[in-house]
């Protein structure tokens, strides 16, 4: 999954993106509110704690998981638990 994480998962995103706000202008919403919550829940739960780990700031640390979720966190935490 790292492998595909760090291929593809930015890619993935902003395509995912793009579709559900393109449902969202004829009306379907929840997709993209899902994804977007999902990001931000990702944020709170994970990503604080690696951007502080890894001197990372809080802000670029939100804006990336709004943007990319998992797939921006995963690979750098991956890397730091490999080496402690």
């Amino acid at each position: 999954m790292l492998n595909m994480s760090r291929k593809y998962g930015k890619f993935i995103c902003v395509v995912l993106y793009a579709v559900f706000a393109f449902l969202s202008a004829r009306g379907i919403w929840i997709p993209l509110a899902a994804l977007g919550l999902l990001h931000l829940s990702e944020y709170f739960i994970v990503a604080i704690n690696v951007a502080k780990n890894n001197g990372i700031s809080q802000f670029t640390a939100f804006l990336n998981c709004l943007a990319f979720g998992f797939t921006w966190w995963l690979p750098i935490k991956e890397n730091k638990d490999r080496y402690n």
